[in-house]
């Protein structure tokens, strides 16, 4: 038989909230409002921490997607962790298409 006070049992330390992973924010576009990004920019050009990128939704081989056509391209936040929400997009897009919530 092993003696009881000669194991030693690991306990658990305490989480630190620090370490834990970190929720991000939630960035959502209209693109109803937002059809073709090309002719604005703004929020692409505004932003400090870079987070979104122009996504072209309609590619043919052999053919130029002209971005000036309402569809072709969309804009995506492929970097949601990196924002900051300092809310400076959606203070600079004209057509009111961003909102961001945590």
């Amino acid at each position: 038989m092993v003696d009881k006070s000669a194991l030693k049992i690991p306990r658990p330390n305490p989480v630190d909230p620090g370490r834990l992973p970190a929720k991000f924010p939630k960035i959502e576009i209209d693109h109803t409002k937002c059809t073709v990004p090309f002719w604005c920019k703004k929020c692409l050009q505004i932003c400090p921490q870079v987070v979104f990128q122009v996504y072209c939704k309609q590619i043919q081989k052999f053919k130029e997607t002209d971005p000036r056509l309402p569809g072709m391209y969309e804009i995506i936040p492929v970097r949601r962790d990196k924002c900051i929400m300092c809310d400076k997009c959606k203070e600079v897009c004209p057509e009111g298409a961003i909102t961001i919530t945590f």
